[in-house]
């Protein structure tokens, strides 16, 4: 463990202080939720050609197997591998802090590419501030009532930056 109580990782250690369930649950999420350049879910095997392609020796059969959870302890270096087949930050896996930024970094993404989505935001344009407040109040309403979060997450032009939770 580090000072800050995260794992203490090296290129070819094995992942000991990262529940392994927890592991195969996060990587699970990637595959459901990021979509790949044809708008559909990756496949084992074009994310295990990913990542060996970043650099990262990954085997489709390997991957499965941590996905499914049969495989428990993955290397650093394998970790790494995933985290940039997929486009995350390798935290991701580590921490929950960096596991929610990202899953608030792929629903943003999903939202930009949602054609309702961006149609709402065309016909907010022209208005008036106080039209727009008025939308964007109803929005918070429906939000909430929905259980979703009220606020987006604060965006820089590096990404999402830490809401400092």
């Amino acid at each position: 463990m580090t000072v800050d109580g995260s794992p203490a990782l090296h290129d070819d250690d094995v992942i000991a202080d990262v529940d392994p369930g927890l592991f195969a649950r996060r990587l699970e999420e990637l595959f459901r939720t990021v979509p790949g350049p044809n708008g559909r879910a990756y496949s084992a095997k074009a994310i295990a050609a990913r990542s060996t392609e970043r650099g990262f020796r990954l085997g489709e059969s390997y991957l499965s197997q941590l996905r499914s959870g049969k495989a428990k302890s993955p290397s650093f270096r394998t970790v790494e591998g995933i985290a940039a087949a997929f486009g995350v930050d390798v935290h991701y896996f580590l921490e929950d802090r960096a596991a929610q930024r990202t899953r608030d970094e792929i629903d943003m993404m999903r939202m930009q590419a949602d054609t309702d989505v961006q149609l709402a935001a065309f016909r907010l344009a022209g208005l008036s501030s106080d039209s727009v407040s008025v939308v964007s109040e109803l929005i918070k309403v429906l939000r909430k009532q929905q259980g979703l979060p009220t606020d987006p997450p604060q965006v820089t032009e590096a990404g999402l930056a830490d809401s400092g939770e």
